[in-house]
């Protein structure tokens, strides 16, 4: 098929590289000068939460050694050699503006610096991603009198911004705590202010990286998801709780311990500020996109008063300070509201495909995170954002090539409508709220590539034969590296549709 990909960040690039081994011809839309996605509008400084061996595109490793945590600069520079060596079509500073439909697929609408073309293509993909758009970027009384700036980390270019400037920042998600350690270099006074305090995952957890402790199929088999790949896992959620409550309970405990080793030998009011970043909720509950990981330096500044953190509500502002609802007034020199992002809008789609994809406050629910069954020649790439994205983003899409030759048996409508509303309703009670949590897979990355191999009929433990390798192990991206060409060769040999399998519970 002729498809069009709407996005060219590591989504994008990811599905196109599927896509193009398995037959198809990409065109990827990018409407900013430069491909990346959020990596290319991010502040100056942001590093990945991940590491390089989980976050490369299996047709591409890496091909120069960057940081452990890769910086956005690597990252940016990364992509750009992928596209190369991958022969990819990028058409940058290209927008996409609308889509109508026909019988041969959509007439799609873009807009570049030469004017405003159509072309027709078989299929599309969107791939715009969650966080590449709008910030929220919330009002509150009184701000128009505030007499200092109010940015969100979109406006921040430099961390000269922060110079001899007293800042709050508001937010407890990763560019929150970011930013808060980045203010402390230069800015008179910081203080973090937080509505809800969230669980922050170090960096090493005694010594030992957090990814080897926390993403090794042994820790993922214990983390609550809609829906497991095995029976076994299914089982022990259901009827041994107990044992999934007391790995959650002994891993909470050890996160407040070294939280407040920070504290010791610094005195009451140190202990009084860490105590103040200890959620009251379950660690498991913060198992989201928004997971931050701690900055190396962000316990060690509260501990020693260089980050105030204040634990309350917005009510206004004045002319020289922020206050919130308990009374307390943080008086400032600038606030930096980071808060999210917006939900994903599809302004290209026809209006009715549009409310389809819209509607729900915590962003786009899918079928398989993939498609949505009444939006013919359509699906998303990147809607299973989650700690290994790029291996999700990859092996999803070669469930899609499965569906687009007909290799995949889809269940009917009403069953894919009933899996999409199953899927959002669990999240909903189990997840907090972030504006994507209804389009990501977050921490159940396992659970989610497992039954999407499942389902295209192959090997989803691919570390054995070696048995303790594939239990305590660390998943990287390598381990998916053979996947689109073990599909291909056996969707030769296949002669029958694959069965979609009862994977909703």
């Amino acid at each position: 098929m002729n498809i069009a990909i709407i996005g060219a960040g590591i989504s994008g690039i990811a599905a196109a590289s599927i896509l193009n081994k398995a037959g198809h011809t990409t065109t990827l839309f990018e409407k900013h000068d430069r491909p990346g996605g959020v990596w290319a509008v991010s502040y100056p400084g942001v590093s990945l939460q991940n590491t390089d061996r989980q976050y490369t595109l299996t047709e591409f490793p890496w091909p120069f050694k960057p940081a452990q945590h890769p910086t956005g600069e690597e990252i940016m520079c990364y992509l750009e050699l992928a596209i190369e060596a991958l022969g990819l079509d990028v058409r940058r500073r290209t927008e996409v503006v609308g889509m109508a439909e026909n019988n041969a697929g959509w007439t799609v609408q873009y807009r570049d610096d030469a004017g405003t073309h159509e072309r027709q293509f078989d299929y599309v993909v969107s791939a715009i991603g969650q966080y590449t758009e709008g910030k929220r970027r919330p009002t509150f009384p009184g701000q128009e009198t505030f007499k200092g700036r109010v940015l969100t980390e979109r406006d921040i270019d430099t961390p000269h911004l922060f110079t001899d400037k007293r800042t709050a920042v508001v937010g407890f998600g990763k560019s929150a705590v970011d930013i808060t350690v980045m203010a402390n270099a230069g800015a008179d006074q910081v203080y973090h202010v937080f509505r809800t305090p969230r669980w922050l995952i170090p960096f090493t957890i005694f010594n030992i990286h957090y990814s080897r402790l926390l993403f090794s199929r042994l820790t993922t088999f214990f983390i609550p998801c809609w829906a497991y790949p095995s029976k076994s896992q299914r089982f022990v959620h259901a009827r041994l709780g107990f044992l999934v409550d007391s790995f959650w309970y002994f891993l909470t405990r050890q996160l407040i311990l070294l939280c407040r080793l920070r504290g010791v030998f610094k005195g009451k009011a140190a202990h009084k500020r860490l105590k103040t970043l200890i959620p009251s909720h379950k660690l498991v509950r913060d198992m989201r996109s928004a997971t931050a990981l701690a900055p190396r330096s962000y316990f060690r500044l509260v501990a020693d008063g260089r980050i105030e953190p204040l634990h309350g509500e917005i009510s206004h502002f004045s002319e020289q300070a922020l206050h919130l609802q308990d009374g307390r007034a943080i008086a400032c020199d600038q606030v930096a509201l980071c808060v999210g992002s917006e939900p994903p809008t599809f302004p290209f789609l026809p209006e009715p495909y549009r409310r389809l994809l819209e509607g729900e406050h915590d962003g786009t629910q899918l079928y398989r995170h993939v498609l949505h069954p009444d939006i013919p020649r359509f699906a998303c790439a990147g809607y299973n954002h989650g700690f290994m994205h790029i291996p999700a983003a990859e092996v999803a899409t070669v469930w899609l090539c499965a569906y687009l030759n007909g290799d995949i048996r889809l269940p009917t409508r009403a069953e894919m409508l009933s899996s999409i509303d199953a899927t959002r309703e669990w999240k909903r009670e189990h997840i907090n709220f972030e504006p994507s949590r209804a389009c990501a897979v977050n921490t159940r990355f396992q659970q989610y590539i497992d039954m999407m191999l499942r389902e295209l009929g192959l090997n989803p433990y691919r570390k054995l034969p070696n048995l303790f390798a594939e239990v305590f192990g660390q998943y990287g991206a390598n381990d998916y590296r053979n996947v689109i060409d073990e599909y291909l060769e056996r969707s030769r040999a296949r002669t029958t549709p694959l069965p979609s399998l009862p994977l909703d519970g």
